[in-house]
């Protein structure tokens, strides 16, 4: 059983609010194709364009890894830690 808390009830809130966004875009991009000729260049162009889409989403996580694995291997992200000897 799943507790409400405040940070579920924001999720709730965000995942609603971007499933309305959505709808609302297809709508509108229907809209638009319903007015448009068919002969099939808008589609060719719609396809072309929602895996552009899906191409920049992969290459923004893509891009977050090689600059950590890039400080990783030059040591930018390394924190001396000092020793303590104690002498019996």
């Amino acid at each position: 059983m799943l507790r409400s808390t405040k940070l579920g009830a924001t999720t709730k809130k965000v995942v609603n609010v971007m499933m309305i966004g959505m709808v609302l875009a297809g709508v509108i991009v229907f809209a638009v194709l319903n007015k448009t000729n068919t002969d099939g260049d808008v589609m060719s162009k719609l396809f072309l364009i929602f895996f552009g889409v899906i191409i920049t989403f992969q290459i923004i996580p893509g891009l977050l890894l090689f600059g950590v694995m890039i400080k990783g291997m030059c040591g930018l992200g390394r924190k001396e830690t000092e020793t303590v000897k104690i002498n019996k």
